[in-house]
Order: structure tokens, then C-alpha cells, then sequence
């Protein structure tokens, strides 16, 4: 290499680890160099000026050996002062990763890492003195219903790379978090082909900035996003199929695109890298696959990176805009109603009265932020019994309920089938949480329950009673159940379940405002 070119490359490559790697001639296995040839989209990947990075992807892109190189390179230059953590959902998955993709970086590579690595086991890698710990995000149960892991609670770190973050608690994913504190980079980047819309990485994306590769045509100058167009972006040319503009249908290259974001003015960076892009995507199987009715959740995911669903039980907007009725919501009631409140970050009640034997209405539905002012909202809504979320953000919940006649913590069960089990005592419920979220399905698809009319509020009510579904899950013994799963922000979805089981409690109010008379005490209404 020539002398005068020498020491500005080695410069660079302290800084730029897609550089140092191909300077370097890094073997990423045997025989296999890593390369950036006909892959130009993994650069900006790492070189983000953001401290946040949501990537989400198809597969069989080298996004995962792209960003092990980044950590290697991390690791080697000193670019931070704490160390790194590797999250995966298990941690089974991550020391896999670990020993099939990771290592054999290290092992493979004397002559940049004979004299560096003074540890190298299954977990931790250290490397100049910097480490990277592989790590795995199952939580575990502390002391009944509390979610902990003693996996997140050691060293602190500067970075975070989160990999397939769609299958991680986001309890866990929350609580890596607290690792960041003491640092001053705070990067976070999280990984993964998405499940299904507005959960996980595809929420993370769409709060982002939004960046996709757009392919500039060189005949007619106009730009193409392959998996936005799909399937009108893969052309026959000749014969076989290629990448095509979707305005004058000429044969586009990879290499001449760009990433471009919607919202550069977003805090957090974001990455839709579609299969399409990969030189291994095989075109004539996409197309093959696609043509023949294969367009199944997976190859949705796997292929375009687009998040989807098989689920046959979720609340669509369709089915619950049906049940809006002309009223506003309601700014007060003098009667007596029900509310039900979920606990996260915020607090999100839902306020109804019960106007049949299985019939609901809601009156209104709120978010706050402090305990003071859903008092002062439920003495407005004339609110008479309250259900509320028992974890994990129960921090106050039990001084509200001292607080406050008539509130019930709900605790959920995944065992327990039949009737709810109400503890007056300790002003507690206990229900089987597949059997009412189940109720809060039936409700809505049976048109069992008036909602307000649509507005701002709605809107976002109405779009949380869609983010959860039942979908079959297989546990650890390999036995597949039915289970409601989250997939994203479904507040509502709680809040009112948590209204339906106060209300079952609850005299029947006519739609005059006048109460039925309340059913005679029994035994076998305290079941």
C-alpha cells in the first residue's frame, strides 16, 4: 500500500468499522471474507448519528455479521468506556448466536485478536480491555406476579444491540434499559423481523425516522422502494426476473440507491431493509412463492420485512366502529358507573355502565399521569366500584385503593378456569385472563357494548382494542394453547376488560338513568 495512503486509511478505520473490517480483511468464516460488494445499504446501519437505531428486516441480509463487526470494532478501538450488552429473547438463542456466528470472528482472525482477547467464553467476550456480554432476556417470577431477571441487573454498559426484539418481554426490554444510566453514549440499537403491526420492531419503526432504500431509475431519474412496490418492483426482463422501476419498468441496481427518511426530524433512526435487497434473494422463488398464493404471514416477514398476522381472533376497527353510537363522551355522570384501569407508564381508565343482562355502555375513556387525577375523574364519572391492574406498575395502585372505597386489584391467572374469585378481604379479584379476554372479543364482535362516537380520544382507544389477538403459543413442554398476546400499546383493551369485570358486579342501570334494583344477596354471587 502506498505510504502516503497508509496512515489516513488506518485513521478512518479507527472510526469506521464497515472500513476497518474490509482494510482488515476480516474472515467472517473460513475461506469467507466480509465484504460489502453488492450490500451497500449495511454501512449507514452503523454509522448512524442518532442515538437510537430500530432496524427492522427480512432475513438472510448479513445484518446480524454486520453488526458483530461493529462490536468487534468497538471492542478493538475503545469507542466506549463501559461495555457492551447482547440481548436476545433466551438465553439458549443468544449462546447459540454466540457460538456459531461470533466466534468464529475471533477464532479466525490471529492477526488481529491473538493479542488482544483475554476472555472468551460462551457470555463474555473482552477484548482491550472492553467487554460484550451475551446475554438473554426471559424474565422470571419474583415473589408471585413480579417479573424480574437477575441477567439485567449487573454491569452497566454504553450500548445495547437488542436482536429479534419482537420475541423479548418488553418488561425485560424495558428494564435493560436501567443499564444505561451511568453511561454518557447510551446507544441502543434493536434488531428483528417483524411479527405483526404496530408491536415490537414495526412500532419502533413507525415511530422513527423512517428510512427506506429508495433505488434511483437511471433511465427516467425517479426512485423505488422494492418491498413498498411489491410485487409491481420484480419485473420479467428477458426472461428472468429482476429489480424494476415501477415507473418506467427499467432494470434498477441496488447500488444506486440511497436511504432516505420520512421524518428526519424524529429523535430515533429507523431502517426497513427488505429481503429484496440481498444479492441472495432469489427473485424467481419470491415470485414463485407469491404467484401461487403463498402469501402467508411468514413470507410477509421473512421476504419483505413487512409485519402482518395470521390471527383469525383480534378486534379489528371495522367490527368496534360498529358499536359507536351518535353521543359524545360523556364530561360527567350523576349516576352511579364502573371503571376499570390499567397500569403502565400511565393510567388508562375506561369509565361504562351496564344497561342489560349482558349489555355495556361506555361513557368515557382517559389517560393520566398521576394517581390525583384519575381521583378527581372517577368522583366526576360518579364512579362506584373500580378494577384495577395489579402489576407490574403497581407502585401507588395499593395507596389509591386505601384511599378509595370499593377498588378492586385484578390479578390474572393463566390456570384458574370459571367464575372470578373475589376476595373481599383484600380487595383483590382473580380471573382466568384468556376466559375474559375472550369476554372483551365477544362484547364488541356481538355488538354487546355502545361506544362514543369517533374522535381524537377514540380513535386511540379504538386502535389499542385492536393491538392484541389470540394466536396458538407452544411453552417450554412443547404443548401448543391459545393465548391473547400483545402486539402493541393495548391499554384499552385491559382497561375495559377490567370495567366488564367491575360491572359484573353492578345493578343494571336503564337508559333513563334510572338503576334496576340491586339482585338479592346469595352465596353464589360472591364466587
Amino acid at each position: 500500500m502506498n505510504d502516503l495512503l497508509e496512515k489516513p486509511i488506518r485513521d478512518i478505520s479507527s472510526v469506521d468499522s464497515m472500513l476497518w473490517a474490509v482494510n482488515s480483511r476480516l474472515q467472517v468464516r473460513p475461506g469467507v471474507q466480509f465484504t460489502l460488494l453488492d450490500m451497500p445499504y449495511l454501512c449507514d446501519l452503523v454509522n448512524v448519528d442518532k442515538r437510537v437505531v430500530n432496524v427492522k428486516k427480512g432475513t438472510q441480509l448479513c445484518l446480524t455479521t454486520t453488526n458483530f463487526v461493529d462490536c468487534l470494532h468497538a471492542l478493538v478501538h475503545r469507542r466506549y468506556d463501559q461495555n457492551i450488552l447482547y440481548l436476545m429473547p433466551t438465553i439458549k438463542s443468544v449462546q447459540k448466536m454466540a457460538a456459531i456466528s461470533f466466534d468464529p470472528l475471533i477464532v479466525g482472525n490471529p492477526h488481529i485478536f491473538k493479542k488482544s482477547v483475554s476472555k472468551n467464553s460462551t457470555e463474555i467476550k473482552t477484548i482491550n480491555g472492553r467487554t460484550i456480554s451475551f446475554t438473554g432476556a426471559q424474565p422470571q417470577k419474583v415473589d408471585g406476579d413480579v417479573k424480574d431477571s437477575a441477567n439485567l441487573r449487573s454491569d452497566p454498559c454504553d450500548r445495547i444491540d437488542r436482536d429479534e426484539i419482537d420475541l423479548m418481554d418488553p418488561d425485560m426490554v424495558e428494564m435493560s434499559k436501567q443499564r444505561l444510566q451511568r453511561s454518557l453514549f447510551r446507544k441502543e440499537n434493536n434488531w428483528g423481523s417483524p411479527t405483526t403491526p404496530n408491536y415490537g420492531i414495526d412500532l419502533l419503526y413507525e415511530n422513527s425516522d423512517r428510512r427506506k432504500w429508495q433505488i434511483k431509475c437511471l433511465d427516467c431519474g425517479k426512485y423505488t422502494c422494492l418491498g413498498e412496490s411489491f410485487p409491481d418492483s420484480i419485473t420479467k426482463i428477458g426472461g428472468f426476473w429482476a429489480r424494476t422501476c415501477v415507473h418506467c419498468k427499467s432494470e434498477i441496481f441496488v447500488h444506486d440507491g440511497q436511504w432516505i427518511a420520512e421524518d428526519p426530524e424524529s429523535r430515533e433512526a429507523g431502517f426497513w431493509v427488505s429481503g429484496l435487497l440481498s444479492p441472495y434473494c432469489d427473485l424467481e422463488d419470491a415470485m414463485y412463492r407469491y404467484e401461487h398464493n403463498d402469501k402467508t404471514a411468514e413470507f410477509m416477514r421473512s421476504i419483505l420485512g413487512i409485519a402482518t398476522t395470521d390471527a383469525d381472533v383480534q378486534l379489528t376497527r371495522s367490527v368496534i366502529t360498529e358499536c359507536c353510537n351518535n353521543d359524545g363522551m360523556k364530561l360527567g355522570y350523576s349516576g352511579e358507573s364502573c371503571m376499570g384501569v390499567d397500569i403502565n407508564k400511565t393510567l388508562d381508565a375506561t369509565v361504562g355502565i351496564r344497561t342489560g343482562a349482558d349489555q355495556y355502555q361506555v361513557l368515557s375513556t382517559a389517560r393520566f399521569d398521576n394517581y390525583d387525577q384519575l381521583h378527581d375523574y372517577s368522583i366526576k364519572m360518579g364512579v362506584k366500584t373500580t378494577v384495577m391492574d395489579a402489576g407490574p406498575y403497581d407502585h401507588g395502585a395499593r395507596e389509591y385503593q386505601k384511599d378509595n372505597s370499593n377498588v378492586h386489584l385484578c390479578y390474572y391467572s393463566e390456570s384458574q378456569p370459571g367464575k372470578p374469585v373475589w376476595d373481599w378481604k383484600n380487595q383483590s379479584v382473580k380471573v382466568n385472563r384468556n376466559e375474559w379476554c375472550d369476554k372483551v372479543y365477544s362484547t364488541f364482535t356481538e355488538q354487546k357494548i355502545v361506544i362514543p362516537r369517533t374522535c381524537p380520544t377514540m380513535d386511540t382507544y379504538i386502535n389499542q382494542l385492536t393491538c392484541t389477538e389470540k394466536s396458538e403459543v407452544v411453552n417450554t413442554a412443547g404443548i401448543s394453547k391459545p393465548r391473547w398476546c400483545k402486539r402493541g400499546r393495548d391499554d384499552a383493551f385491559h382497561s375495559t376488560l377490567y370495567m366488564l369485570l367491575a360491572l359484573s358486579r353492578s345493578p343494571i342501570t336503564k337508559l333513563n338513568g334510572k338503576k334496576r334494583k340491586r339482585p338479592k344477596f346469595t352465596v353464589n354471587n360472591f364466587v
